[in-house]
């Protein structure tokens, strides 16, 4: 029996799905011929989709059982094969982001009282007193922002930015920046939110968010927050990814 039964708003059929949830970390995904004989009985006998989700990773694939193909022994399918008709994006509305070279985060600390200073064999250390005096973002065009809502912001979060320090005798100025280069899939950058988001063991509680009418605190809704920002400069590139072969539960009505 399958792990899940699941229907999405975007199927034009009646009937549900099955999925099959796998993981692994090698580029190879493979089933015993009798292991994938038994699923897709049921399903047959249902009378619904077979698919399979498969993590590599932290990267989530979804595609449909047909694509696994007999090889010597067992039925495989790679994660080249996988991606190209994952279907994570027609079925569930995944995409994939960049966040535009330049844009970021950055803060000014104003040294109060210097607390301790040690000598060492290549100069010296400072332990200072300080406050954070000014917060300001930029765009990928390098323009100031100070019209950033939240949602916006957070998504910054999401983001390997790379760290700039750079100090004066008055300020310490730390700046997040996003690099040319990088691409992230919005589910992979949900998780992200939400193990930032979580208690100390750094593990979201999945049962409790089901519960929950917003699963992140600071996103509403993902997709709307990407167009913000990539009307606001921020997000450079939103890329809305179809799967090589639409499956027939996804295809309008007569087609």
């Amino acid at each position: 029996m399958p792990d899940l039964l699941a229907k999405f708003s975007t199927q034009t059929s009646k009937s549900p799905v099955l999925i099959e949830v796998k993981s692994k970390k090698k580029k190879l995904l493979s089933f015993k011929p009798d292991y994938l004989q038994r699923l897709q009985n049921y399903a047959d006998l249902l009378g619904m989709p077979l698919l399979i989700a498969w993590k590599f990773h932290n990267l989530w694939m979804l595609f449909e059982a047909r694509h696994m193909k007999m090889a010597d022994r067992n039925f495989n399918i790679t994660l080249e094969t996988a991606m190209r008709e994952n279907l994570l994006g027609a079925l569930a509305g995944d995409v994939a982001y960049k966040i535009g070279a330049g844009a970021g985060i950055h803060l000014r600390f104003r040294k109060d009282n210097l607390v301790e200073k040690d000598e060492t064999d290549d100069g010296y250390t400072e332990q200072w007193m300080m406050t954070i005096d000014e917060v300001t973002f930029t765009d990928y065009q390098g323009n100031r922002r100070e019209d950033l809502c939240g949602e916006v912001q957070s998504l910054l979060g999401t983001w390997d930015l790379d760290e700039q320090e750079e100090h004066n005798d008055s300020h310490i100025y730390l700046r997040f920046v996003a690099r040319k280069e990088g691409m992230q899939f919005a589910h992979t950058a949900l998780v992200h939110l939400l193990n930032w988001e979580s208690p100390h063991d750094n593990r979201p509680h999945w049962r409790g968010l089901l519960r929950r009418d917003q699963v992140t605190a600071n996103v509403a809704n993902f997709s709307a927050a990407l167009e913000s920002a990539f009307q606001q400069k921020v997000v450079s590139h939103i890329f809305h990814v179809r799967p090589h072969a639409m499956p027939a539960f996804l295809l309008p009505p007569n087609t």
